[in-house]
């Protein structure tokens, strides 16, 4: 679905992606993990084409971004961090504009105005909506086009929790509907609520990859040491991965003959 061969960017002399090379297969909902400055976003804009790349290619649902952008933009979604909008227009109308440059039919702006928790706020202008209520509006931009793949960029960093539950419900749908998502977040509720893989990027490179509960958790474990270092001792709340890390090394000893104590 999604192809990343040797990509490479930089900004101002300072590289920011460096040859980074993935793949990602239809249905897969991927999860990019990283410190500030790792490549997430970076990787993210060049595939929707709002950076270009210094070097490599960019393959969506079998188009080539490069010999025809238009073409691999209509094959994905995007949620940026932070969007913004016509400030003279009402929610209502700049679902309306989104749906005829993407020539969809009436009934979605419908559907994503239910979907998001925005008819009560169909007639009201951008302008006066709060920062939530403005998230909310770029959630069902993203979720309005039917494409194979949707790309979010720390898609739950900002919102609440009635508003992340939606962003939960609205993506699992998608996932079970056989779409594909790659989304950038160094949250480990995300990770555990929509990752099928993880991939942990640092300096423009793969650290780590991951799959399946204990893989994932070991992988949140290697970016809680490169955001807090090797001597943190507080994680935040619901977060797991030392327990599961010791789990998942005590069943590696068993299946070995290792032993049972405690990790």
């Amino acid at each position: 679905m999604l192809r990343i061969d040797r990509l490479t960017k930089s900004f101002g002399g300072r590289l920011v992606l460096d040859a980074l090379d993935v793949a990602i297969e239809p249905g897969e909902s991927v999860a990019l993990l990283g410190a500030n400055g790792s490549g997430k976003t970076t990787t993210l804009r060049c595939v929707v084409g709002l950076a270009r790349p210094d070097a490599g290619a960019i393959r969506i649902a079998g188009v080539d971004a490069r010999r025809d952008p238009i073409g691999a933009r209509r094959r994905c979604s995007y949620l940026p961090q932070k969007a913004a909008f016509p400030q003279t227009l009402t929610v209502r109308e700049t679902l309306d504009v989104v749906a005829r440059l993407r020539e969809l039919a009436p009934s979605a702006v419908d559907r994503e105005l239910a979907a998001c928790d925005l008819a009560a706020l169909a007639n009201r202008g951008v302008a006066g909506l709060s920062g939530g209520e403005r998230q909310r509006l770029a959630m069902a931009v993203a979720f309005l086009p039917d494409v194979p793949l949707y790309l979010f960029d720390e898609p739950s960093a900002s919102l609440d929790p009635a508003s992340s539950r939606i962003l939960f419900q609205r993506s699992r749908q998608l996932i079970r509907e056989g779409r594909t998502l790659l989304f950038s977040t160094h949250i480990p509720a995300d990770v555990r609520g929509l990752a099928s893989r993880a991939v942990l990027l640092g300096h423009g490179r793969i650290q780590a990859e991951a799959r399946g509960e204990f893989e994932l958790r070991r992988c949140e474990r290697m970016l809680e040491r490169e955001l807090w270092g090797e001597d943190h001792e507080e994680l935040r709340p619901g977060d797991r991965a030392d327990e599961c890390v010791a789990v998942d090394r005590r069943l590696r000893r068993e299946r070995t003959g290792g032993g049972t104590g405690a990790a």
